[in-house]
Formats: structure tokens, sequence, C-alpha cells
């Protein structure tokens, strides 16, 4: 029995050590694809938010701790690179890398499309919560207006990145290898 238990605890280790390339190119993907495609692709002054898909995707598919780093700091690059109070998307990130990576883990092996839904619901809540710091702290002044035109199209373009990329993922994302003889995902 305690073989067993040590051998399950290096297989987790090597799982938590094949995570972090995955992670830091997942990152730096992101960050590129903000700096360089964000405001090429721009509609209306509305720029898809790159790194909040990325911590999404981070924080389903590796965990709490690298998903809350990754947030906090994907958010304060974000924070740099467009200009705006420091700190204020880097808080964002990480309460949604950690509220999202501390979901049910078996809730996502079943499809694709509960992992986009929780994205949509990260994305609106990002950006909502976005806005309103940016209005409390003054750097917006209309809330309401800045809902309509910022808030809302800004999530619908995170959606859609989320509707492009999580079926690749499903494809090619990190899968858990299963013991001999024991089914695991839709099977069980």
């Amino acid at each position: 029995m305690q073989r067993r238990a040590r051998r399950q605890a290096g297989r987790d280790m090597d799982t938590k050590a094949s995570n972090i390339p995955v992670i830091i190119i997942t990152s730096f993907v992101a960050v590129v694809l903000q700096i360089m495609i964000a405001p090429n692709i721009a509609i209306n002054d509305v720029v898809p938010n790159f790194m909040l898909v990325a911590v999404v995707l981070i924080a389903i598919n590796h965990g709490t701790t690298p998903s809350c780093t990754a947030g906090f700091v994907l958010g304060l690059l974000y924070d740099l690179f467009a200009q705006g109070p420091l700190g204020v998307m880097a808080l964002i990130l990480t309460i949604l890398a950690y509220s999202t990576s501390s979901l049910n883990k078996g809730m996502f092996a079943n499809s694709w499309l509960i992992g986009l839904l929780t994205l949509v619901v990260a994305a609106l809540f990002g950006e909502l919560l976005h806005s309103v710091f940016l209005t409390v702290i003054g750097s917006e002044t209309e809330f309401l207006k800045s809902l309509v035109i910022r808030t809302l199209p800004s999530m619908l373009y995170d959606a859609v990145l989320g509707l492009v990329l999580f079926p690749i993922l499903a494809r090619f994302g990190s899968r858990k290898k299963t013991e001999p003889g024991v089914l695991k995902g839709r099977f069980r």
C-alpha cells in the first residue's frame, strides 16, 4: 500500500514538473499575441484579452498555485503594456485564476463546452470587475457607457477566442495517463 502511494506521489511530482514548461510557453504565447496581434484586430477600440484566456486555460488544466502565479504575472504585464493603472488586471486575473482552478476538475473532463462556458463566465466577470475598478479609481467616468462600449464587446471577443482555442486544446491538451486496467473520463 505504501509503495503504491509513493509511486502515485512520484507521478504527481513528474506531472507538476512537466506542467511548468507548458505554463511558461502558454504565458509567452499569450504575451506575444497580446502585444503583436490584439492591437491589429481591434474592433471599435475593443481588443481581445489573450492573457485572460491564457489564465483561464492554465487554471482549468493545471491547478491553483501555478494558475494564480501566471494570473498575477500576466495581469501585471497587461497593466504595463496597456498603460492603465498598475495592479488592477493583476488582481483580477489572480482572482479569476483562483476561482476557476478551485472548481471541480472532473467537470472539465467530459466536454470542452464546459470549459468554454467557464471561459465566458470568467471573461464576463473579469471584464465587469475591470470596469468597476476603473470607475472606482476614477480612470473611467461613466460605468454604463463603459459597460456597453467596452465590457460586453470585450467579453464576446474573449468568448470567440475560447471558441477557437478550446477545441484545439481539447484535442492536444494535457491528458492524464491512466494506469492499466483503470478507465477514466466518460467511460467510468
